[in-house]
């Protein structure tokens, strides 16, 4: 049993400090679960104040906390795609450098100089083992590039550190590393725009017009209810009814929205989590917002 609640632990908590030290935020584990838990005491006073039944509680607070467990590797993701992003400009920059002749060092120096987000604090770095530290340069390429959980930088340091060890041109064997970044980059681009049309067509009515449609009825049946109390034999319209229905537009709103992030980011549980947590939000707001104002139209 202790084995599992450590490694819960780890992967709920110790993980993401060391994540967040990464991306050079200084937060230890006891301000981590304090987030963890204002996150979870801001969720149930939400649900409180919007008159969620239990059972809408509990999902509005999993997937608030699943998206705030989630949230340091999404930033880091986001980091280091930037940098694979950016590494093809610096690749640019070497291959010049390198085909008038000067050394790989200066080639990097002039990485560094130009100011590349991410790629620039990698080969400053380099520099700073090689030059300062008297490390050699494949040592320093392989230090620095372990601390990046990017397959695009450990690639492009063995593709250099081969260089060194069994000679060639090294600016040819960048240039097709250049290439091949910027074709797949650009096969990406244009997936995302293919799909990109119909989800946001998908996502405005799922997550916004279909809520607000069930905010305006909710308000409808509400008015009517009012006004004709007593004088016809419908029932009238409770607290309890206008829960369930806004338990139901935030399940489904949840749900939709971890469908949606797998076309656009696989299956990530993260980015599902923080999907659904957006998705969610808004279908409440949409109900909510309308079921309160609507009512003054109507009457």
């Amino acid at each position: 049993m202790k084995k599992y609640l450590e490694l819960i632990y780890y992967h709920t908590i110790k993980k993401n400090t060391i994540i967040l030290k990464k991306l050079g935020r200084n937060i230890d584990d006891k301000k981590f679960i304090l987030f963890l838990i204002f996150i979870s005491v801001l969720s149930v006073i939400i649900g409180y104040y919007l008159n969620l039944t239990l059972k809408g509680i509990i999902i509005l607070t999993t997937i608030y906390i699943g998206a705030a467990i989630s949230l340091p590797s999404i930033l880091y993701e986001n980091k280091i795609e930037k940098l694979e992003n950016n590494i093809p400009q610096a690749l640019y920059i070497m291959i010049l450098t390198l085909e008038s002749g000067r050394s790989i060092n200066e080639a990097l120096d002039e990485v560094v100089k130009s100011n590349i987000k991410e790629v620039s604090n990698i080969f400053r770095k380099v520099l700073y083992l090689m030059e300062k530290q008297k490390i050699s340069f494949e040592e320093s390429m392989t230090v620095v590039s372990n601390l990046y959980d990017s397959k695009v930088l450990r690639m492009l340091t063995r593709i250099m550190i081969e260089n060194r060890k069994y000679g060639g041109d090294l600016a040819d064997s960048l240039k097709i590393l250049a290439k091949t970044l910027e074709d797949f980059k650009l096969y990406k681009r244009q997936l995302l725009s293919v799909t990109a049309g119909g989800l946001a067509v998908g996502f405005i009515i799922l997550c916004g017009v279909i809520p607000a449609v069930a905010g305006l009825l909710g308000a409808y049946l509400i008015t009517i209810s009012n006004m004709l109390s007593g004088m016809t034999p419908l029932p009238p319209v409770k607290p309890e009814d206008i829960s369930r229905g806004l338990e139901i537009i935030q399940t489904g709103t949840a749900i939709i929205g971890a469908l949606f992030a797998i076309p656009i980011f696989g299956l990530k549980i993260g980015r599902m989590f923080l999907i659904s947590a957006i998705t969610m939000t808004i279908g409440i707001l949409a109900y909510y917002s309308i079921l309160k104002i609507a009512p003054g139209f109507f009457t």
